[in-house]
């Protein structure tokens, strides 16, 4: 597949995201140009690109736990189109290394998502200090480092390389404006931005940058959970559900 750039090496200018007439819901019936009758063409590659923590906190400000054991190659089949076929759905992520039970709920999660066919990139987190108001000195804190340049670097690497026809990104952060940016300056691609539940308002300027968007619903969550035992390609179990993602009340 080759790649042309838009004339003048730049994105065409984008209309404020409100107005944009090419940027519409996926869901909003818009239709597309079909092949004409009789003529064949090979499945156009797709891949979708998860920002783990991003969607990780708009899941758990719904209060539900159930929709916490997601399998993400069945939510991302739910995006495809007519003539597309899902390529590859990579994750990324930082697994917390200060409280255990979240840790130990996190590692058998990414058992189970590499074992449906997710690639996981793992980032890490960051001990820093900052000045705390509650206690009026200096606090310690965790940030996670690299997953945002993991993701930007995983896609530009991808769309160089002719990788997909459509890229998908779940998320709502600002900072992959730069990243979207670029892939819309290739003429034969498409970006579609997800953002997670609640988050479109805060990602204005990513969904101005993409050829269409959808915010996620908690019912379309919902009907892409894990079941409770996970098996890899051998029939051997490698994660099970938590019981509190049954709905048992617990903190984030």
């Amino acid at each position: 597949m080759s790649l042309h750039k838009r004339e003048g090496g730049q994105p065409e200018g984008l209309a404020p995201f409100s107005d944009r007439s090419d940027a519409c819901r996926v869901d909003s019936g818009v239709s597309r140009p079909e092949p004409a009758s009789g003529q064949v063409k090979s499945p156009r590659p797709v891949r979708v690109y998860i920002d783990g923590f991003n969607l990780y906190h708009a899941i758990a400000a719904l209060k539900d736990q159930t929709l916490k054991w997601l399998n993400f190659w069945t939510l991302s089949e739910t995006f495809l189109r007519t003539g597309e076929v899902l390529d590859e759905v990579s994750l990324f992520t930082a697994v917390l290394t200060w409280n255990l039970a979240k840790q130990q709920r996190h590692v058998n999660f990414l058992a189970a998502c590499r074992a449906v066919g997710v690639q996981v990139h793992e980032a890490n987190f960051k001990r820093t200090y900052k000045s705390c108001r509650a206690f009026e000195r200096e606090c310690k804190f965790y940030e996670e480092k690299q997953t945002d340049v993991a993701i930007a670097v995983k896609m530009v690497a991808d769309a160089i390389r002719g990788k997909f026809v459509r890229a998908i990104l779940i998320s709502a952060d600002s900072d992959q404006v730069p990243t979207a940016r670029f892939i819309r300056g290739f003429q034969d691609l498409q970006l579609t931005v997800v953002f997670p539940p609640g988050r479109k308002a805060v990602a204005r300027e990513l969904g101005s940058l993409a050829t269409d968007w959808i915010e996620l619903a908690p019912g379309r969550l919902q009907t892409c959970r894990l079941p409770r035992n996970v098996v890899d390609a051998n029939g051997k179990t490698v994660a099970r559900m938590p019981a509190i993602y049954n709905g048992e009340p617990i903190s984030n």
